[in-house]
């Protein structure tokens, strides 16, 4: 769609949002731009995917700033050269006015847009305009809070506005997928006839709703994820897994079977909750909140008490009469099940179908390290955007267990992640050049993570442990005679990283000098003396690295001065100043030039970092990675880990987790599949679930409860074959729930189901 690019803005606005809806009426579509993956998602919740008309706007709005205040506002990385559209000397209070129309016109626009869409049930109309809704709003807040505009303005009051739209339109996305989901996905005739004589499909499989219903979530959330801001995704994927357990449950728990088509419910349930604890991850923040140990979320909450009501309707509609007679028949009140479910303890229907946990466990820290760490990389992998303090947690957890393994790993072979090619920006619309990894190596980048932010002990206990336990050719690095080598290891690479900017200001200086024609000599006291006065403001944490290899430096190796700091500076000095005079002079430096820089290396006071737990501390883990974000190295080194991470089975092996599939990312895999799981474990025989364990662990049942989904799976007389030793245990059973409740309904219930 062709747009004008002059003239006033208001008159170009009006032309652009005709032609869109022009576009629409003849293509019953909206045109849509998408937006940097390096951009979307992240605090303001950008989308992945605008509407045309909006992107543009915006990038008109951004034109109209530059052009009035002179200088960027910060949102669209690379428009500081921006030509000018209106004439320079405009005032603060007209780029507000001409805003404000301008959202005035966009928000009548997209109310049009998004009414035709929920007429027509248009999920690509609906999700353009809900991008453009939350762009829009992005955009807006950014420009409040420039304080480049005059007090007072309207713009919070827009921001509002389109924030609410941009909500409404996420609830309309949800109605269409709960509509879809319970009208179509979980109606099966055939599947649902309970009472059927005839068991269903022979007793070889399960219903098959619950398994188009999996498939359709799976489908569901990857096009949610690729579509919606992450978190407005979030939000609609979790309101849809609501709704389906809402209906799973009044389903199950109401549902009056015959003898045929009673192991169907047991074995449906056990697919849904496998189904469920797949799916959680994508809605945890952590494994806490995962296992339910400790929860945040009210929906995620939701989440734990549908499916433990699901676990204690399984229990009842799946355990033999004969195990529930056992338990039983020694009273009602030292039934464990019906005592309340400890509060803090792991949820038991997630224990249930996870075989590294077991009933009862308190807490994740009660988990061996490769279990709880495989609940922690569950949950990185399935969020809809980098959650990069999960990822931190994840690397120095137990101990640096992930972080000390994957040193060993890359030490002894080189793993690199990222492209060769020379593009450093994508398409998208707003590119920073987030999304670009350059070709980096992995030993570099982990090494820099627990350099920049791991105390004493961490750095202790991943890199000086793992070169100590190596032959002393490690160290030749640190050799004086090496300081002009620029072919330097990974772990070293790390850590001469942060010192080549540091040296900055000193560069700059010297550059001077040498075009004042200094010297060798000159230049030599020069760089010393400025080093000299720099080493207060050393990067962090490098002091603390260079003492602890200090320390375990073997006795061949000679750095400068007998210093690995000082051979570090001027090794990053050397990189910074190769092609000056200088660069030859450093090879030459002797020992006693360097005392004076020795000593103030020496009165460097650095306090010991504090040693955290970063499991049990959420708000620290966001801490110590907003250091690591705030460095070039530190953002790219956690791009790489995580790239590593998420695309190599390194780490899946070296926690004993299966390796998934092949074509685990197929249709017909998903199909069949619930992870490594086929469906339909439990009428296979292959899943054969603890009835006693879970009888004897408190599930805040009570004795009501219980009879109501036991009496609603007892044989009828005239439609249900039942052996005496089944009558003898069912009279039993109606004979110790009626002494123990007292309930008018109570009888008739026996009476009716009674054999």
């Amino acid at each position: 769609m062709e747009v004008m690019e002059e003239g006033n803005l208001l008159d170009r606005v009006s032309i652009l949002l005709q032609r869109d809806s022009g576009y629409y009426e003849e293509h019953q579509s909206v045109l849509q731009e998408s937006i940097c993956n390096g951009i979307a998602g992240g605090v303001l919740d950008f989308p992945h995917h605008a509407s045309f008309a909006s992107v543009k706007m915006v990038r008109w709005w951004e034109q109209h700033f530059i052009s009035i205040f002179g200088v960027p506002s910060g949102l669209i990385h690379g428009m500081e050269g921006a030509g000018e559209i209106d004439n320079a000397g405009g005032n603060p209070d007209e780029f507000v006015s001409t805003v404000t129309s301008c959202c005035t016109q966009l928000m009548s626009h997209l109310h049009n847009l998004s009414q035709e869409a929920l007429d027509h049930a248009d999920l690509q109309v609906l999700t353009s305009t809900l991008g453009a809704a939350a762009l829009v709003a992005n955009a807006l807040w950014i420009y409040n809070h420039s304080k480049k505009l005059p007090a007072g303005n309207n713009f919070p009051a827009l921001v509002k506005e389109y924030q609410g739209m941009k909500e409404a339109l996420a609830e309309r996305v949800l109605d269409l997928h709960c509509r879809l989901t319970s009208l179509y996905v979980l109606q099966d005739a055939d599947c649902l006839n309970w009472e059927d004589k005839q068991p269903f499909f022979e007793s070889e499989r399960g219903s098959f709703v619950v398994q188009m219903w999996w498939l359709y979530m799976q489908g569901t959330r990857q096009d949610l994820w690729n579509t919606l801001p992450p978190k407005t995704a979030q939000r609609v994927f979790a309101g849809m897994l609501n709704e389906s357990l809402t209906i799973f449950l009044a389903r199950y728990s109401q549902a009056v079977t015959s003898q045929a088509r009673l192991p169907l419910i047991p074995n449906d349930i056990c697919n849904i909750l496998r189904c469920v604890a797949h799916l959680l991850p994508a809605l945890s923040s952590c494994g806490k909140e995962l296992t339910g140990e400790k929860i945040g979320s009210q929906v995620v909450s939701q989440f734990h008490d549908k499916c433990n009501f699901l676990l204690t309707t399984l229990l009842f509609r799946g355990a033999p009469l004969s195990t529930l007679h056992k338990i039983f028949f020694r009273g009602l009140d030292t039934v464990e099940c019906f005592k309340p479910v400890p509060k803090d303890d792991v949820s038991p229907w997630f224990a249930f179908v996870n075989d590294n946990i077991d009933y009862g466990t308190k807490s994740i820290f009660e988990l061996t390290p490769t279990s709880a760490i495989n609940l922690e990389l569950n949950t990185l992998k399935s969020q809809p955007n980098m959650s990069w303090a999960l990822l931190l947690k994840l690397l120095m957890m137990r101990d640096c267990w992930v972080a000390v393994r994957l040193m060993k790993y890359v030490f002894d072979r080189e793993c690199y992640c990222g492209t060769e090619d020379k593009e450093t920006k994508c398409s998208g619309f707003m590119c920073n050049g987030d999304c670009y990894i350059p070709k980096s190596s992995v030993e570099q980048a982990i090494v820099n993570v627990m350099v920049s932010v791991g105390c004493e002990k961490d750095v202790r206990n991943t890199l000086i442990h793992i070169l100590e336990r190596r032959d002393t050719s490690w160290a030749g690095c640190l050799d004086r005679r090496q300081v002009w080598n620029q072919k330097r290891h990974g772990w070293l690479e790390a850590i001469v990283a942060p010192l080549l900017d540091f040296m900055n200001p000193v560069v700059k200086i010297i550059n001077k000098a040498v075009a004042d024609n200094a010297s060798i000599k000159e230049l030599t006291e020069l760089a010393i003396a400025l080093l000299i006065r720099s080493t207060d403001c050393l990067p962090s944490g490098i002091n603390q690295v260079c003492s602890l290899l200090q320390s375990i430096l073997p006795a061949d190796c000679n750095p400068m001065g007998g210093s690995v700091l000082a051979q570090l500076l001027f090794t990053a000095l050397y990189s910074r100043v190769i092609e000056t005079p200088l660069a030859e002079a450093i090879c030459y430096i002797e020992d006693h030039q360097l005392n004076q820089l020795l000593e103030a290396l020496d009165e460097i006071e650095e306090r010991p970092r504090p040693i955290y737990n970063l499991e049990c501390s959420q708000q620290v883990c966001e801490l110590l990675v907003s250091q690591l974000l705030l460095t070039r190295p530190g953002r790219l080194s956690l791009k790489v880990l995580f790239e590593f991470i998420k695309n190599d089975n390194w780490l899946l092996t070296e926690i004993g987790q299966p390796i998934p599939h092949p074509n685990a990312d197929t249709l017909l895999y998903t199909m069949f599949h619930i992870g490594n799981h086929p469906f339909d474990e439990v009428l296979q025989g292959i899943w054969k679930p603890d009835w006693d364990a879970l009888l004897n662990y408190p599930l805040g049942i009570s004795p009501k409860f219980a009879w109501e989904q036991i009496s609603a799976r007892l044989p009828v007389e005239g439609r249900d074959a039942v052996s005496q030793h089944d009558r003898n245990v069912i009279a039993k059973l109606v004979e110790i729930f009626a002494d123990a409740i007292e309930d008018d309904s109570f009888d008739e219930s026996v009476e009716v189901n009674q054999p």
